[in-house]
């Protein structure tokens, strides 16, 4: 619904209401109509309309329970009469600026679902008598009942329309053209837009994990990128079923992802990515309000998964699809997606709500010997051992390793710990010790050397953060005795 509609059904409906009241005024031939909302929640009168031909009444917009009298009855379920003077005293009754000539007064509550929701007040100088009057209060009560819910009817009507209308432009946004890493990207970012109190993250299988690789830009509390899935996890479930999974989350179970998380609440819906029938990712949703889990709100979600994978298949043909669809060579994630990765995290530092990360490249030391010990087909299974070797899920690391070019390899580590990635090639150089055991048997003497930088506000986009790294590795390769270096 348009701001300018919203508005002017406001104002039809205000106006309805104060006309209302002054022939429920001029009907009863009392001196002083006025009607307020109870708003419990903030513990307020809220004032709607009057109708008097008295000079001497003025009405605030709004009071607090406390400092009016109607807070001795804000809870009444039928009508009630009172004298001013002896039930209420008429120093209370504060919309008088002067003398108070009202004798008596009547009180008409408006009950709503078993809750008195609104109170209408008649002041008169005679006596209110309820019998004379009964056919007066019941059509005024009929006509409130009416015009209110007209009016809720219309604005939920026209929020609906707007809502369908967003979601379909959402749908329109998700073409088949772009990249499939672009076409990910959009559809976090759309489903982010229905959690106000969560996000919605990615994770694919890459380095014989299934790890979390992409979270929406604008999350809150987002997973650690590079978590590792766990067993008996909402995403496990998911991908197990290869059907979409909803969860509420009782006492801090189940995990989203991995049993290292922080605390979960709310509820979740993870629905799995499938493309020619194939389980190639999962996307993992949550909110820390179950009540954003509308019906309407899984089947968009479920929708839009559904769009983006049906995009994406029909770009990948069948039969040549590899086996992981967003790794590139030797199991490493894309180029395109790891750029994706930075881009989301480098958003959420900019607003404040970013964590430590850190992307940088690594590579073997002393390549010119590697290569000339091994035939090709040996250096293209050992650069695979290499990626497996590096997955900083192996070292006790959240974070992934991403493919930059031959024998240089991308990661990316997210931690509460400041020193994660040297604790990462620690454990590196530590299980090294004995050389690196190969898939195909052996034994490799291997090192490696790694530049990285920590990712802040003053980059600007992923390429700046690429650079960074990259004359961060320069630097360690250069000097024999580094092992690591940080730009």
């Amino acid at each position: 619904m348009s701001l300018d509609r919203q508005e002017k059904a406001l104002r039809e409906f205000k106006q309805i209401m104060a006309d209302l009241l002054h022939l429920l005024r001029t009907s009863t031939r009392v001196e002083l109509a006025y009607m307020c909302w109870v708003n419990h929640a903030r513990q307020q009168f809220v004032w709607e309309a009057n109708s008097t031909n008295l000079s001497n009444v003025m009405f605030q917009d709004r009071v607090s329970f406390e400092h009016h009298f109607l807070n001795d009855y804000k809870e009444i379920n039928e009508l009630t009469t009172l004298k001013i003077g002896e039930d209420v005293a008429k120093g209370k009754l504060g919309h008088y600026f002067n003398e108070v000539r009202a004798k008596h007064m009547l009180l008409v509550p408006f009950i709503n679902k078993g809750e008195t929701v609104a109170i209408t007040v008649l002041e008169a100088i005679d006596e209110i008598t309820i019998r004379q009057i009964n056919d007066q209060l019941h059509a005024y009560n009929n006509a409130l009942v009416n015009v209110l819910d007209t009016y809720l009817e219309i604005v939920d009507l026209h929020e609906q329309q707007k809502e369908w209308e967003e979601y379909e432009e959402a749908l329109n946004s998700l073409d088949y053209r772009l990249h499939r890493v672009e076409l990910l990207s959009k559809m976090l970012d759309e489903i982010q837009l229905f959690l106000p109190n969560g996000g919605a993250c990615l994770l694919v299988p890459c380095n014989d994990n299934w790890n979390l690789v992409l979270t929406s830009k604008f999350s809150k509390k987002a997973p650690l990128i590079g978590l590792k899935m766990e067993d008996k996890s909402v995403a496990f479930d998911a991908i197990e079923k290869g059907t979409a999974v909803f969860n509420m989350h009782f006492n801090n179970n189940p995990k989203l992802i991995s049993s290292v998380e922080k605390r979960v609440d709310g509820a979740s819906f993870a629905v799995p990515l499938m493309i020619h029938d194939r389980r190639q990712a999962v996307v993992v949703t949550y909110d820390n309000d179950p009540l954003s889990y509308k019906d309407s709100t899984k089947h968009k979600i479920s929708n839009l998964v559904r769009i983006t994978s049906l995009a994406i298949q029909s770009v990948v043909k069948k039969a040549g699809m590899a086996e992981e669809l967003f790794t590139e060579n030797f199991g490493a994630i894309m180029t395109e997606l790891w750029e994706a990765t930075l881009e989301s995290e480098l958003q959420k530092i900019r607003s404040g709500k970013g964590k430590h990360t850190w992307f940088g490249l690594i590579s073997p030391n002393d390549l010119s010997t590697i290569r000339t010990k091994f035939r090709l087909e040996e250096l293209q299974n050992i650069q695979k051992d290499f990626v497996r070797f590096l997955n900083p899920s192996k070292h006790k690391q959240n974070g992934y390793i991403g493919f930059n070019s031959d024998y240089v390899y991308a990661f990316i580590i997210q931690s509460e710990d400041e020193q994660a990635v040297s604790a990462w090639m620690d454990s590196i150089r530590t299980k090294l010790a004995h050389g690196l055991k190969l898939s195909k048997g052996g034994t490799l003497d291997v090192s490696f050397k790694a530049g990285f930088t920590k990712l802040d506000v003053n980059d600007s986009n992923s390429y700046q953060v690429l650079t960074k790294a990259k004359k961060a590795l320069s630097e360690v390769v250069k000097n024999e005795e580094l092992e690591l270096f940080e730009a």
